[in-house]
């Protein structure tokens, strides 16, 4: 007989810069930056069989497969303080927790950058796609996290075709420039440095080319890349360190380096003689101390103070984003059916061969007693009378599953098609 069998779910645990004040996100965002010793942490963890773990510029989440979805929360939490240093009064207010559909429907709106701090964003796609191959490469995803995934890049790739919601998208880097446009005003006698040449600071170096900014200092800590910048946009390149001797000859910095530490703290600055500096810091976590905005004529922005602009770009987007929920709604659907068929294929191979031997059994009376021709015909018309007969009790079976309402049945089938204990199939074995 079949033993009905736990089922995996799916949970994701997460702080995003709706619920959760930047210091705190940062620390929580940069314990998993170093993303095979997170999951490999995680995997330790009593009750965790599957994880991926997403860390971007807005939002760090935990995804885990898990037989004791409701039991695992305070696990997770615990962990997730711990890794990250942080006591774990100061974590928990700021967390939040969603189980089965809400956690598949949670990745599906991610990715579909309706979450996302500017929507339409074009970069989560790839972020996620990034760290759920991580993962599978790694080892630490199975057959749950794995379609989940699958399904959920899938579902961006849609939205983002069928919608028009990325559609003159403004990134976060974008965001900034417009920040720094809105602070100074025109900017073609402006001097801006870019610490971080990844592609955040390709989309700020050619947003800000676009606002005819000609005067560029690049930072980094491959010098080759710094002088590739220098080239492709007019200025000079530079070394990371070379920063706190440089910073006195730029008038607006944008910081975007992935990094555990800050790059620029207080002291650092404290004996600039000329104070007029903005910084940007669209970094996540953050480059820039806080600290440095105490400074007299240093201002500091980071990725939170973009709000405002993004979310005029929020609402043009709207009808975008609405037609996106119906992809999101549609999916969330097919995974439900796909959950709950996948915990049945036991049961449906056990039904199949059970009828398989039931028509070898019959066919076999036969074979002696009609021609090769003839009996070819049976064996196919056995085979189709055998599906039709098990279409119904299958979708039957996959339908009240999905409505929460098959247990029982599943439970019933087991025992009837139980090739041990049925009285007609100990004849057929026979």
């Amino acid at each position: 007989m079949i033993k009905n069998k736990e089922k995996n779910h799916c949970v994701v645990l997460g702080v995003s810069y709706k619920t959760c004040p930047i210091d705190i996100r940062d620390n929580l965002s940069r314990a998993l930056q170093n993303s095979e010793e997170a999951l490999s942490s995680l995997l330790g963890l009593p009750g965790v069989s599957e994880a991926v773990v997403l860390a971007t510029c807005n939002r760090a989440e935990i995804y885990v497969a898990t037989l004791y979805p409701e039991m695992l929360r305070d696990t997770l939490l615990n962990w997730w303080a711990e890794f990250s240093k942080q006591d774990l009064s100061e974590v928990v207010p700021y967390c939040f927790y969603l189980t089965h559909l809400e956690a598949v429907n949670h990745l599906y709106t991610v990715v579909s950058s309706i979450d996302s701090l500017v929507l339409g964003e074009n970069q989560i796609l790839a972020q996620v796609r990034s760290a759920f191959l991580k993962a599978q490469e790694a080892g630490f995803t199975g057959t749950l996290l794995n379609h989940l995934f699958q399904t959920a890049l899938f579902v961006g790739k849609q939205v983002r075709e069928n919608t028009g919601i990325g559609d003159g998208t403004v990134s976060i880097a974008h965001a900034a420039v417009q920040l720094i446009e809105h602070e100074l005003g025109r900017l073609e006698n402006t001097r801006i440095g870019i610490l971080g040449l990844g592609e955040m600071g390709l989309l700020a170096a050619t947003a800000l080319s676009a606002a005819e900014v000609s005067s560029f200092s690049f930072f980094n800590r491959t010098f080759e890349k710094a002088k590739q910048f220098a080239s492709r946009f007019g200025g000079d390149a530079f070394e990371i360190g070379a920063l706190t001797q440089e910073i006195k000859n730029i008038d607006v910095l944008i910081t975007a380096v992935r990094s555990q530490e800050f790059i620029l703290k207080k002291k650092d600055l404290a004996s600039l003689s000329k104070h007029d500096l903005l910084i940007v810091d669209i970094a996540s976590p953050r480059n820039v101390d806080p600290e440095v905005g105490d400074l007299d004529g240093i201002r500091v922005f980071c990725i939170d103070d973009l709000k405002e602009i993004v979310e005029k770009n929020r609402s043009l987007r709207k009808q975008a984003s609405e037609r996106a929920r119906l992809f999101i709604e549609e999916a969330a659907m097919d995974f439900t059916e796909w959950f709950y068929s996948h915990s049945l294929t036991p049961l449906f191979v056990q039904m199949q061969e059970y009828h398989e031997k039931i028509g070898v059994f019959v066919l076999n009376k036969w074979k002696k007693k009609v021609s090769e021709e003839e009996y070819a015909h049976l064996e196919r018309f056995e085979e189709e009378l055998r599906k039709k007969i098990l279409h119904i009790p299958f979708e039957s079976l996959k339908s009240l599953s999905v409505a929460g309402m098959g247990l029982e049945s599943q439970l019933l089938l087991e025992k009837i098609y139980s090739l041990t204990s049925f009285k007609y199939g100990k004849d057929l074995d026979e």
